[in-house]
């Protein structure tokens, strides 16, 4: 997850390193500074830069670990100080970070509520949301099935991607531009497929900025991959209904680069938009093979897998790719699909429902 560290005062004098702070210091305000040789402390604004920096870290270490509950706590009491300090741009980065742990944890009402609240708490103070926040927000309302709304949210997040000047920000900007239209059409995709609107889905190709050689130059291995993937995807989505065969190898396509970059849950999600399209291809064979597949990563997906597969996706681009739109619910959907296989052919013998 990326994160934006504040930069913290020169410290003066022999002040002690600000690695040993390990909480907020209310009190140190009232306390006359002395010399070296005496009792001294640090001015309190670093004493809350510092504490601010502990609780994000702390987030963010939770978060790799999978232990999202934990993660949200740390990433409250990081909200908690910005608004102690009156930030919005503290506010906005802590209340990101929330809903992206929320939306890892499963809990996608949370994490549309969280984005809500930010969005408020961030124009009160005069200042303007991250366009991450409503992608966010936007896979959250997608899990929750509120499809309109998801579907403005992702229109809005490409069109301030797209409108947004890069002359400050270099071949950077415009990556990171491409990276978070790209995946917000992705989103947009997902959920006219869903709703079977094959006029929205029309419009997705003219929504996905080209690749600009200058910005792809900047991307990571990892955002190379992920960019690849999403416009793989997109791709599938559009074509399913007009050349399922088509669809069918850019779905595939889009599985590899998921595998490839460790990012199991959109993994399970092209293979099973890879099944549905073999299947309207008439391959049923191919089409059951596919189910299957989906449906065990799935199903395996509250393991040490699935929680690298969410830190490395949230990672890649501001947790843009941190939508988490699989659930165990699909996995036995898509069994059912398979007809009926075993979700854990390791640790059980009966099939699924």
């Amino acid at each position: 997850m990326t994160h934006y560290g504040l930069q913290s005062g020169r410290r003066a004098g022999c002040l002690k390193p600000r690695w040993l702070l390990r909480s907020v210091l209310p009190l140190a305000a009232l306390l006359p500074l002395v010399g070296c040789g005496g009792v001294q402390s640090e001015a309190p604004v670093i004493q809350y830069d510092v504490a601010l920096q502990q609780f994000l870290s702390a987030g963010r270490d939770s978060f790799m670990l999978g232990r999202y509950t934990v993660a949200e706590t740390q990433y409250r009491k990081a909200a908690s100080l910005a608004l102690l300090r009156d930030s919005a741009a503290e506010i906005a980065e802590s209340g990101y970070d929330l809903a992206v742990a929320q939306l890892a944890a499963e809990e996608p009402a949370q994490a549309h509520a969280t984005a809500e609240k930010t969005r408020r708490a961030v124009a009160l103070r005069g200042g303007r949301p991250s366009p991450y926040l409503d992608l966010v927000d936007a896979a959250a309302c997608y899990r929750l099935g509120q499809y309109g709304q998801a579907r403005d949210l992702a229109l809005a997040v490409v069109q301030e991607a797209g409108a947004t000047p890069s002359a400050r920000g270099g071949a950077s900007h415009d990556a990171s531009a491409l990276l978070l239209s790209t995946r917000a059409a992705l989103v947009y995709a997902l959920v006219a497929d869903q709703q079977n609107d094959t006029a929205a889905l029309a419009r997705v190709p003219g929504m996905v900025p080209a690749t600009d050689q200058r910005a792809a130059q900047v991307l990571s291995p990892a955002q190379a991959l992920a960019l690849r993937a999403d416009q793989s995807e997109i791709q599938a989505l559009v074509a399913r209904r007009t050349n399922p065969t088509e669809a069918w190898k850019q779905a595939e396509e889009a599985a590899n680069l998921r595998r490839d970059s460790g990012n199991y849950h959109d993994m399970a999600r092209a293979l099973a938009l890879a099944a549905r399209s073999a299947d309207a291809a008439g391959r049923k064979d191919a089409a059951q093979a596919l189910w299957t597949r989906a449906a065990q990563s799935a199903a395996a997906q509250g393991g040490a897998a699935s929680h690298l597969s969410s830190a490395l996706a949230a990672g890649v681009a501001g947790a843009a790719d941190s939508m988490r739109t699989v659930t165990p619910d699909d996995a036995n959907a898509w069994a059912r699909a398979a007809g009926g296989v075993t979700l854990h052919p390791f640790t059980e013998d009966a099939p699924a429902p």
